[in-house]
C-alpha cells in the first residue's frame, strides 16, 4: 500500500465532512501531513514539513488564522471518536484509558477526555474533547544508514532514540524488514508491536512489508510479549517499540542474558536526555547495546548522532 492510500484509510476514520476533504486533497498534500488534529471548538489543523497548518472549509491548507478555518464542535469530535472505535467503544476500552485507539493501516489516534478512575487507576474515559490522528508511513530503505552502520557484519543489539515523528517506528520496521529477508540472511525476527504500528496487523493480516522470516504479536503488553517470543519463537532478534517501564527493561535484560539481540526505540530529544533515563543506563550496563542512534527532529530516520555506551552512563 503506497503512502498516499495509506492517508486515505486513515481519512475515512473521520467524520463524513472532514474525510471527504481530506480525500480530495492533492496528492502532494496528503504526503505532507503527518497529523491530524481535531479539538472541540478549535479549528481543524494538520501537522506538515512546514509545522502545523489549519484546513479551510475548502480543504485548503493555510498557515493564516482566521475566522474563515474549519471547527469542529462536541458532537463532530464525539461522531470521530466512535467512527475510530468502529462503533463499538467498549471493545478498545484497554486502549482508551492508556490513551490512543489504533486503528486499520497502523494509525494511531490520541485521545483526550476526562478520566473515571478507581482505587487510582483509569476505568473509563468520558467527554472526548480531542483527537490527534498520527498518519503511519512506510518507508522502505529507512532503516538503511542503520543496517549498513551495525548490521553489515552480523547481528547486534541496538536502542534507537529521537523525538515524537522523528521516525522510530519507520525504522524498526525498516529493519524488520531488511534482517529478515534474503538481504539479511532471513534473520529469525519477532516483532513485539503493542500498540499496533510496526505491522499494522488487521484482522491478523500485516498490513507493512515486515519481511519473510518475521513473527509478530499485536497488543500484548512489551514485558509480557518480550517473554513469549524467548520462550516459544527462538528468536535471533526481538524488535519493539518505545521501552519506558522497569518491568519491559528486565525483560530485555532476561533476554539479552539469553543470547538474543534486541532493536529498541526510546523517547529522547538529545544527548542531555539520554544521559537522565535510568532505564537506558539499565539496557547499557548489560554491555550488549554499544551504541545509541539518535534520529533527528527534521527528516523522518535521519541519523543526527552516533553514542557510544560510555559516553551516556559515564
Amino acid at each position: 500500500m503506497d503512502n498516499t492510500k495509506r492517508f486515505d484509510t486513515a481519512a475515512i476514520s473521520l467524520s463524513k465532512r472532514l474525510s471527504d476533504l481530506f480525500l480530495a486533497m492533492d496528492k502532494s498534500d496528503k504526503d505532507r501531513i503527518r497529523e491530524i488534529r481535531i479539538r472541540n471548538r478549535r479549528p481543524v489543523t494538520v501537522i506538515t514539513d512546514k509545522g502545523a497548518e489549519l484546513l479551510t472549509p475548502s480543504g485548503r491548507l493555510t498557515q493564516i488564522y482566521s475566522d474563515l478555518v474549519l471547527k469542529t464542535d462536541e458532537n463532530e469530535v464525539s461522531e470521530i471518536f466512535r467512527r475510530l472505535c468502529g462503533y463499538s467503544v467498549h471493545s478498545f476500552a484497554d486502549a482508551i484509558n492508556r490513551g490512543y485507539i489504533t486503528i486499520k493501516g497502523g494509525h494511531r489516534a490520541g485521545v483526550a477526555g476526562t478520566a473515571v478512575t478507581e482505587n487510582g487507576k483509569i476505568t473509563a474515559v468520558r467527554d472526548i474533547c480531542a483527537v490527534n490522528l498520527r498518519i503511519a508511513r512506510e518507508i522502505k530503505g529507512a532503516a538503511d544508514d542503520v543496517v549498513k552502520m551495525f548490521f553489515s557484519h552480523g547481528l547486534c543489539s541496538v536502542i534507537i532514540a529521537g523525538p515524537p515523528s522523528s521516525g522510530k517506528t519507520t525504522v524498526l520496521r525498516d529493519l524488520a524488514r531488511q534482517l529478515s529477508s534474503a538481504e539479511g540472511l532471513f534473520r529469525k525476527t519477532f516483532i513485539c508491536d503493542e500498540r499496533g504500528e510496526i505491522g499494522a496487523s488487521f484482522s491478523g493480516i500485516e498490513q507493512n512489508d515486515i519481511g519473510i522470516n518475521s513473527d509478530l504479536i499485536t497488543s500484548y503488553p512489551k514485558a509480557e510479549g518480550i517473554m513469549i517470543g524467548l520462550r516459544s519463537f527462538s528468536p535471533d532478534i526481538i524488535i519493539c517499540d518505545e521501552i519506558s517501564t522497569y518491568e519491559e527493561t528486565r525483560a530485555v535484560i532476561s533476554g539479552v542474558n539469553s543470547g538474543v539481540c534486541f532493536a529498541l526505540s526510546i523517547h529522547a530529544r538529545n544527548e542531555d536526555e539520554l544521559k537522565s533515563k535510568q532505564l537506558l543506563k539499565n539496557l547499557l550496563e548489560t554491555g550488549e547495546f554499544r551504541r545509541v542512534v539518535l534520529l533527528s527532529a527534521e527528516k523522518v530516520g535521519t541519523v543526527e548522532k552516533i553514542f557510544g555506551a560510555g559516553e551516556l552512563i559515564a
